[in-house]
């Protein structure tokens, strides 16, 4: 994919940007600005995780506004449906696998700073021997699928980055989690 042109925006039929106003513990009156979804609806990254060896399935995916490829997680927005059925319906499109849904977080942000935004995280379980369906990708989605076992995940990180993949931070959590706790 090649970049033709990037334009400065302030609204769009997906995001706002906007600014807040707010007074601190002090009285002085500050400023905050963020981006928005003008739908509101909640983002879902799902987690898929094979259940006897506890290999994870990762997504190497272009992103336009990066320039580069990324690696993380299926992930999506809900659209008419509950969490769940957003999970399994976003597992299937990007990876095309099914699995059983184990875990369901409480709503999380993914960067509060700049994004007001929710998401969900969903841990959804694989069988061993679970083959993908044909993907359902829209048109703007390339993707990739890799299976990288847990004991793998550092080297798998470090060819993506030598190929100049960034490494999506929830994925890289991951890792540090792991290595660290």
């Amino acid at each position: 994919m090649d970049i033709l042109r990037t334009k400065d925006i302030s609204e769009s039929p997906w995001f706002q940007m906007k600014r807040v106003v707010y007074e601190n513990d002090t009285g002085d009156a500050l400023e905050w600005d963020y981006i928005e979804r003008t739908d509101a609806r909640t983002s879902v990254l799902i987690l898929p995780r094979f259940k006897e060896s506890g290999d994870i399935l990762f997504i190497r995916q272009y992103r336009v506004i990066l320039g580069c490829h990324v690696i993380g997680f299926p992930a999506g927005v809900l659209e008419d449906e509950d969490v769940e059925a957003c999970a399994l319906r976003e597992l299937r499109e990007e990876t095309g696998y099914s699995g059983k849904i184990v875990e369901v977080s409480p709503p999380l942000t993914m960067n509060s700073a700049l994004v007001k935004e929710t998401a969900r995280c969903v841990v959804v379980e694989l069988e061993e021997d679970a083959r993908p369906v044909d993907l359902e990708l829209e048109p703007s989605e390339k993707i990739a699928i890799h299976r990288v076992g847990k004991d793998e995940l550092k080297t798998f990180f470090g060819r993506a980055s030598a190929r100049g993949d960034i490494i999506g931070g929830s994925s890289w959590y991951l890792l540090v989690a792991k290595r660290y706790l």
